[in-house]
């Protein structure tokens, strides 16, 4: 839904989960241009640790990186139409 821009960005809870659906089907490091993990593979923290890092996003009290903000931009950027996410139907061959 948060995807499809039925329901509002800012309300979501948990945007960690949207983010690992969407890193689940793009390939998001190589399109946002990220550094690699430092893990065996990417989680949708690692993916909004990085851009957060990437973009200077900083948490007020003690600066460490803003996932919450990192994560929002992300699905900012697919409900806008600058990271396209296409699925096929089920069952479409």
């Amino acid at each position: 839904q948060v995807l499809a821009g039925v329901y509002p960005i800012a309300q979501l809870q948990d945007p960690y989960s949207a983010v690992g659906f969407l890193g689940s089907r793009l390939a998001l490091p190589p399109l946002l241009q990220l550094r690699p993990p430092s893990g065996p593979g990417w989680t949708a923290w690692e993916l909004c640790e990085a851009w957060a890092e990437k973009r200077g996003y900083k948490t007020a009290r003690a600066a460490r990186n803003d996932v919450a903000r990192a994560a929002n931009g992300i699905l900012r950027l697919a409900a806008e139409g600058r990271l396209r996410l296409c699925l096929t139907p089920p069952g479409f061959s």
